[in-house]
């Protein structure tokens, strides 16, 4: 008896997973955003693949009878393997859970176990990649897809955003100066229509919802848009507003930072500090653009960012992590400042908020913010009930922005609201 309890104790301990630090679960409560749950999470993307191909700087977006495929890749920056699994989960327009059951979305069990992932090399942070080919649901929508350790669902990392859209309406758009006076030299408003052809609409004002998007940012997406012109006989709705209902600003050009090489100073980065336990870079001294006229620059990525390392025979799994401190040149406001990107999926919390500091005899506003090799865009956002949110940066009609209006329907009788129809373009077109 006693060789049996050893050998049932022996085959337990080789069947056990290893013992990983972990976060108390009791405060996880999943949030239907691009949200982290923990530090340890760092650079996360959704890329569309095309043909094997990568599409960096596509949306995480795909086609419901696309042979595309989307792909989830997040970093862990630790050194211990985490054994993971991720889940889908579908929502309606406004992001909060359908009543869907999973059958009615996807075509096999709503569990996949996240098998591929490579150990980092020779870099000063350590951290372990995982990916993932996120499966293509059934039904098009808003999903979320989040990860969970062990399956449990009380211990989540991450949540992150995906759609999946069908092609059942066209769209035709236009970006105008704003019909409010006052802002025609600073906003970009758009007007659009759609034909819904043989889509069963038994009122276009109840069962169609727009909502548009700027630079794919959720924050400020414009929704609860009601139409201005209705020829039901023909399946055609306008929407073309005369106030500021379909207004966006449209901020200046983007700030960048090419943080590709840590070998040497980028572009607009003012240093490389490697102590051999971390990296700093801290970046130039920027000021306020918000007085100054319009003037481009470059062409900007509309505050998206790459993941890329060009130091001499360093590949993916070389790309480090630095604490890269942000500078801007400025006296203190009445509100708080933050550092606004695609790379912070447009949040504005706490590790983006800026700190007014004096220097030196400078009055600046300052971020530390951890960051993967790569070239970064982005902005200062102003948040006060005094100043408006463009206070740093202008607002320019000239500007160019990326634009996406989504079709949501719900079709008589059902719970969920379907894509059915997507349509991306620019301000400004080449």
């Amino acid at each position: 008896m006693k060789n049996l309890v050893i050998i049932t104790i022996a085959l337990l301990l080789v069947n056990c997973e290893p013992i990983v630090p972990q976060q108390s679960t009791s405060s996880k409560q999943i949030i239907y955003d691009n949200y982290d749950y923990e530090d340890i999470v760092g650079t996360t993307k959704i890329t569309p693949f095309e043909n094997g191909q990568e599409k960096e700087l596509e949306h995480p977006i795909i086609g419901l009878n696309s042979s595309n495929q989307l792909v989830l890749s997040f970093d862990l920056l630790t050194d211990q393997f985490e054994n993971l699994s991720a889940r889908i989960i579908h929502c309606n327009k406004d992001w909060n859970k359908s009543l869907l059951r999973d059958m009615e979305f996807l075509s096999q069990i709503n569990n996949y176990r996240i098998s591929e992932f490579d150990y980092s090399v020779n870099t000063v942070q350590p951290y372990i990649n995982y990916r993932l080919p996120i499966a293509k649901p059934t039904l098009s929508g808003n999903y979320v897809i989040a990860i969970f350790r062990r399956a449990n669902p009380d211990d989540v990392l991450l949540t992150r955003r995906f759609l999946v859209t069908d092609s059942k309406v066209s769209i035709d758009q236009i970006v105008r100066v704003s019909n409010t006076i006052s802002k025609r030299d600073n906003n970009h408003q758009i007007e659009f229509s759609l034909n819904y052809g043989n889509v069963l609409v038994n009122s276009p004002s109840r069962d169609i919802s727009p909502i548009l998007l700027q630079n794919h940012n959720w924050n400020t997406a414009i929704d609860d848009i009601s139409p201005t012109l209705i020829k039901t006989n023909e399946g055609f709705v306008e929407y073309r507003h005369v106030d500021l209902k379909t207004n966006f600003p449209g901020w200046n050009d983007f700030r960048f930072a090419d943080l590709r090489t840590f070998s040497v100073s980028g572009r607009n980065v003012r240093k490389i500090i490697n102590t051999g336990k971390q990296i700093i870079a801290p970046l130039q001294l920027g000021g306020s653009r918000g007085d100054l006229t319009y003037s481009q620059n470059f062409q900007d990525i509309n505050g998206n960012f790459i993941i890329q390392t060009t130091d001499l025979g360093e590949g993916f799994l070389n790309a480090d992590y630095a604490n890269v401190q942000f500078n801007l040149k400025a006296d203190e406001i009445p509100g708080e400042v933050y550092v606004w990107g695609q790379f912070n999926n447009w949040q504005l919390n706490d590790m983006n908020r800026m700190r007014f500091t004096n220097e030196n005899g400078i009055n600046r506003y300052t971020a530390s913010i951890p960051l993967k090799q790569g070239y970064y865009e982005y902005l200062y956002y102003v948040k006060s009930d005094e100043l408006p949110a463009t206070y740093f940066e202008g607002s320019h009609f000239q500007s160019e922005n990326q634009y996406e209006i989504l079709i949501y329907y719900r079709r008589p009788g059902n719970v969920n609201d379907e894509l059915i129809g997507y349509k991306r373009f620019r301000s400004i077109e080449p």
